[in-house]
């Protein structure tokens, strides 16, 4: 993951402090982001199998969100 401009691995780095962007694609387009919010104090690091599936959640909601096209009027 990136923090900042810095690359972050949570495995050895730690989780890092605050919420966490994780961003939808569509076609390589910006849709919109799922924010991830850690518990309070120091808490253990996610799994990398919990991990891959918020990420590939992320994934198939982008996917979805570009073949839905653009919301036409209201």
């Amino acid at each position: 993951m990136t923090v900042g401009r810095r690359t972050w691995n949570p495995d050895t780095d730690g989780w890092p402090e605050g919420e966490i962007e994780l961003r939808a694609y569509g076609n390589g387009h910006y849709l919109g982001r799922f924010m991830l919010t850690p518990g309070p104090g120091p808490g253990p690091v996610p799994p990398l199998q919990a991990r891959l599936v918020a990420v590939t959640l992320a994934d198939q909601t982008g996917a979805a969100l570009d073949t839905a096209g653009p919301v036409r009027g209201r």
